[in-house]
């Protein structure tokens, strides 16, 4: 139970931290780092530029 709780609080203030700005995630850093290396690591990456979150689209053929 007592694990749960610590788990819980380690949780919520690594979330706190994150939204706070008190810790930063360099994305594009640690992207590179892991493998996919059409990433710039010197250039600034936002959670919602990722591959993972960028659908990708399919241009249909016009006539």
């Amino acid at each position: 139970m007592l694990r749960w709780l610590v788990i819980g609080l380690l949780l919520y203030g690594l979330g706190t931290a994150l939204r706070q700005g008190w810790l930063e995630v360099q994305w594009s850093q640690f992207l590179h780092d892991a493998g996919l290396t059409f990433i710039d690591p010197d250039q600034p990456l936002e959670l919602h530029e990722l591959p993972m979150f960028k659908p990708e689209t399919t241009q249909s053929p016009t006539p």
